[in-house]
């Protein structure tokens, strides 16, 4: 009687896991931003972009915007996309980066909250089913995204160092990443970094 039980609760829990791992399941996997083509983003019927900011556009610890950043966000404004940065970030240091990059923002975002994805879409006269979330977490930016229902695309983090809880929540997500791998909620081609 006691072993059905615990079968019965462990089954529970892992249909519990099962069920829920696809909301960790990035739509697509780069290194960096600047090699997500706007092709790409075309490919997937995109024409709006949100995108986190710490380890995604700038490393965390910097203030100033990578000039390979600045000229690749240029060309997606002139190739007609809409962008808006969605950071969990303090309101200065957010406002200061966008307002470099004339992009409108929403700060201290609360990702995994979909309330500010859907603030940024309605800002940007934009839909749900034409918006990508492009971040480098997958509890934050992934989560976020596929909870909404929008494409979602995982980028390696930018900065090398980072504070200790982010070291182990980098080594969660690489675990967690290589079980999707195993379990194929991921394909191949989605797990191998794109070049």
């Amino acid at each position: 009687m006691k072993i059905k039980f615990l079968n019965k609760i462990r089954n529970n829990v892992r249909n519990f896991i099962h069920k829920n791992l696809v909301f960790l399941v990035p739509t697509l996997i780069y290194d960096n931003i600047e090699k997500i083509t706007p092709q790409k983003l075309r490919e997937l019927n995109v024409d709006t972009i949100l995108l986190d900011l710490d380890n995604t556009l700038v490393p965390w610890n910097k203030k100033q915007i990578p000039n390979a950043i600045c000229k690749y966000l240029s060309s997606l404004k002139e190739a007609g996309f809409k962008i808006c940065i969605v950071s969990n970030a303090l309101p200065i240091r957010v406002k200061k980066i966008s307002e470099e990059l004339n992009i409108p923002y929403i700060a201290l975002a609360a990702k995994p909250s979909t309330r500010p994805l859907r603030k940024a879409i309605k800002i940007l006269n934009s839909n749900i089913e034409n918006t990508v979330i492009i971040g480098d977490q997958l509890f934050t930016d992934i989560l976020a995204g596929n909870r909404l229902g929008i494409k979602t695309i995982l980028v390696r983090p930018l900065a090398k160092f980072e504070l200790v809880t982010s070291k182990f929540i980098r080594l969660i997500e690489k675990k967690i990443l290589s079980y999707l791998a195993k379990k194929n909620y991921i394909s191949s081609k989605e797990v191998k970094i794109e070049k």
